[in-house]
């Protein structure tokens, strides 16, 4: 999904639109979340394919030789191009760095640590990303393309040990594939510290319901991220009674008419407190206004 990238530059009419932002603030936290559950998702996908790209015997990972590899790598660099984007096309990781400065400008820094921490670590993460991007390239266009040139004399491949005449291209290679690889693992350590921090941050959005409903359709994304099952971070965030955190969540299906997903979240909160008053009256009352509308029962 595609977003309007955001800057700090004023106008006429900026304080208008930070009114507007304001007031929107509870959606674009949720958006931080969101998105970074499907960054993130991409980038461990990416790193699995790096990983195939390695050989055991190399301390560095690629083999240029490799022609499967060489074909990785090119899979590689379309993942990062379509993660980072360019300027008049931003993709999702440059559009949540936008986010995350809109969020938590500079000035903000007192205010939100863990904010500031965000947009921080996003923001060494796209860095990080477009270096890893313009590597993975050279290596594919230049490593490669170099074992690959012949000798216009006798039209013969030339091989390494032409080219060092001139000059070391295997250390000049080595350079990159050092560079790189320790590019992805600066990549894996900073996303699982914007992860850490995230967590950190949601005992204080028990309030934001659009991030309270995110957490429970996204449940298995939010066990294999944090380790935890959502019952324990409801628990977290609704101070030891995570069936409050479904009521809630049901509340705010109910006043956006989301009567079905609204019954999923109180039959949720049954399941761990079977004598939650809330949840038990608003499934009835759920199923009154079934019954009056002549909807099938629902016996789930």
């Amino acid at each position: 999904m595609k977003r309007t990238g955001f800057t700090g530059t004023t106008s006429p009419g900026s304080s208008g639109r930070e009114r507007w932002f304001e007031q929107r603030r509870d959606f674009f936290m949720r958006q931080v979340f969101e998105d970074f559950f499907a960054i993130i998702r991409s980038f461990q996908e990416l790193y699995q394919m790096y990983i195939g790209s390695t050989t055991p015997e190399s301390s560095h990972g690629f083999n240029l030789q490799d022609r499967e590899n060489n074909e990785l790598r090119c899979r590689i660099w379309d993942r990062l191009t379509i993660l980072v984007g360019t300027e008049v096309d931003k993709g999702p990781l440059w559009q949540l760095k936008d986010l995350c400065h809109r969020l938590w400008p500079d000035d903000e820094g007192a205010v939100s640590l863990e904010g500031t921490l965000i947009d921080w670590l996003v923001g060494l993460i796209f860095h990080e990303a477009m270096k890893l991007k313009e590597n993975v390239y050279i290596l594919g266009s230049y490593g490669p393309a170099a074992l690959k040139r012949c000798n216009p004399a006798t039209g013969e491949r030339l091989g390494l040990q032409d080219f060092a005449q001139i000059m070391d291209v295997t250390e000049l290679i080595r350079r990159v594939v050092v560079d790189v690889t320790a590019q992805m693992d600066q990549l894996a350590f900073l996303f699982g510290q914007t992860s850490y921090i995230l967590r950190t941050m949601l005992p204080g959005l028990s309030e934001n319901m659009l991030v309270v409903r995110l957490l429970t359709e996204q449940d298995k994304l939010v066990e294999e991220l944090w380790g935890e099952g959502v019952v324990d971070v409801l628990a977290d965030m609704f101070h030891g009674s995570p069936e409050q955190g479904f009521c809630a969540a049901g509340r705010s299906y109910l006043q956006g008419q989301w009567y079905d997903r609204a019954r999923g979240m109180y039959k949720r909160a049954l399941m761990i407190d079977e004598n939650c008053q809330e949840a038990g009256l608003r499934i009835k009352e759920l199923q009154g206004m079934a019954d009056r509308n002549n909807e099938p029962a629902d016996t789930g």
